[in-house]
């Protein structure tokens, strides 16, 4: 199965789970609809946080904070469709990564979109980029990235963590 495949396949599973589990914090308005403005307003402060962390964490090698945001349960599924379950092994795995980056230069996390599947979960979609430092002298950055999509889960403090967090 394609890796774009594979993706869709697990965004439609994502979808049904989130749907089958949303435990609602946020009231209805009295039309019986959801305020997804105030729902999506409840996030965007932890939402924000996570993105900003992410190349400040891979340029000083702080498993810790890239993770910081991650539900204790929440998984990682990579390009290859490997799943890496719970905050401290994402830690893990992240802090396996950092011997084999080169100095980070430049990067970013563009937040394409973010919708609202219930009072309680979020979709939000992307893509990150990274420029390495060049492998040889006199050569080019090395960049690169993908898309995303992170399904964002608000605990029963009110902060909304990372439950699922696709890359490809």
């Amino acid at each position: 199965m394609s890796t774009h495949r594979f993706a869709l396949a697990l965004l439609a599973v994502l979808v049904a789970a989130g749907r089958a589990h949303a435990q609602p914090h946020v009231q209805p308005s009295p039309a019986g609809a959801l305020d997804t403005a105030a729902v999506i307003a409840s996030a965007r402060a932890d939402i924000d946080a996570a993105n900003a962390a992410w190349i400040p964490g891979l340029r000083q090698r702080d498993a810790a904070r890239i993770v910081a945001a991650y539900a204790d349960s929440g998984l990682f599924i990579a390009a290859d469709g490997s799943v890496t379950r719970g905050r401290d092994a994402v830690a893990r795995m992240y802090a396996a990564t950092f011997p084999r980056l080169r100095e980070i230069v430049d990067g970013g996390v563009v937040q394409d979109g973010l919708t609202v599947a219930s009072a309680d979960r979020l979709y939000e979609w992307g893509h990150a980029w990274l420029a390495m430092a060049a492998a040889t002298p006199g050569a080019p950055p090395t960049r690169g990235g993908g898309a995303y999509l992170t399904v964002w889960q608000r605990g029963a403090d009110g902060h909304w963590r990372i439950a699922r967090n696709l890359a490809w």
